[in-house]
């Protein structure tokens, strides 16, 4: 008997022994992972939430385990159900480098790209899902800083002249497509070329940089947009703000710059409003005579077509519709 009883139960001892060890290795292997590990079950509550998903989210195990996994999605709900049907209509059941955005503690947003399966039982029928993501928040704010970089102009912080054109084009179509006006202000700096070549490039750096600041106080952030075109240029767009407001807040500005006039600089300005017909030299252009009015009622002052009239000349290369 004893010699049955040892046949009988030594194959499962050892086989028992194997699995706990098996089962130690990928913990151990899991736990040494600095990404975010979870496991949810069919109805997409978490189960599973690994060591390097509690140091990327500032949550616990316990604090994740049971709640549905979209609440730690920015887009919540909707995200989850977007990533879900990609995740059924791909091949194999997998989802690879889907980059979202997460919700961690301390009202933190963190950018991760995440790898998603389906886990199956052995017959085969989804019991839940496997997320596997890698936190990319610095690499994405590098190339936001990039992107920023080759769109800005660098002594002002404001939009430079590549970025106008290209918004030109989008807020003109978004103004036509939704029925909204659209204005556009043009400055440029009297007297400055004489203090600039007179005082040195410092000095004139110094008012470029406090005319835009007064620009930056007179707006609206995230709204208005304002760009140095080029040397003493200064250009505004100014989404579902009419002409006559336009004016205003020209205004606002000149007075904002007012104490530049001590070094002998002003500004001159023009308003014009996206015509009906979309057209983008039109626009420039009416913005531009309006601002060669005001400098030519202005004695002493050096007048010259501005770069910008240049660039949206009647036959120049972006006269076309926008």
């Amino acid at each position: 008997m004893p010699l049955i009883t040892r046949r009988a139960h030594g194959p499962l001892i050892a086989l028992s022994t194997d699995f706990i060890r098996l089962k130690e290795y990928f913990e151990a292997i899991v736990a040494s992972s600095g990404d975010l590990i979870c496991t949810t079950d069919i109805a997409g509550r978490v189960i599973y939430f690994s060591p390097g998903a509690e140091a990327m989210l500032g949550l616990t195990a316990a604090q994740a385990s049971g709640r549905p996994a979209h609440d730690f999605y920015v887009e919540g709900r909707a995200a989850a159900e977007r990533l879900m049907k990609r995740l059924r209509e791909s091949a194999g059941g997998r989802v690879h480098n889907h980059e979202m955005r997460v919700k961690a503690s301390g009202d933190r947003v963190l950018h991760v790209s995440m790898s998603l399966s389906l886990l199956k039982d052995i017959r085969g029928r989804v019991i839940g899902t496997l997320g596997i993501a890698k936190d990319i928040s610095d690499r994405v704010e590098l190339e936001r800083r990039l992107r920023e970089m080759t769109r800005t102009d660098d002594l002002t912080g404001l939009y430079n002249q590549r970025h106008f054109h290209d918004r030109l084009r989008e807020e003109a179509a978004r103004a036509r497509r939704q029925g909204d006006p659209l204005s556009m202000i043009v400055f440029d700096l009297d007297g400055f070329k004489q203090v600039n070549d007179r005082r040195g490039h410092l000095e004139g750096d110094r008012i470029l940089k406090a005319f835009s600041t007064a620009i930056g106080d007179s707006v609206r952030r995230e709204v208005d947009l304002c760009f140095r075109y080029g040397g003493d240029e200064f250009v505004l767009l100014l989404p579902g703000t009419t002409a006559a407001k336009g004016a205003r807040v020209a205004r606002r500005i000149v007075k904002a710059a007012g104490a530049l006039a001590q070094d002998g600089v002003t500004a001159s300005w023009g308003v014009a409003q996206l015509p009906a017909s979309g057209n983008a030299s039109d626009f420039v252009r009416a913005a531009d005579a309006a601002m060669f009015k005001m400098k030519s009622g202005k004695t002493g002052v050096r007048r010259r077509g501005t770069d910008l009239a240049r660039a949206y000349a009647a036959r120049g290369r972006i006269s076309r519709r926008v």
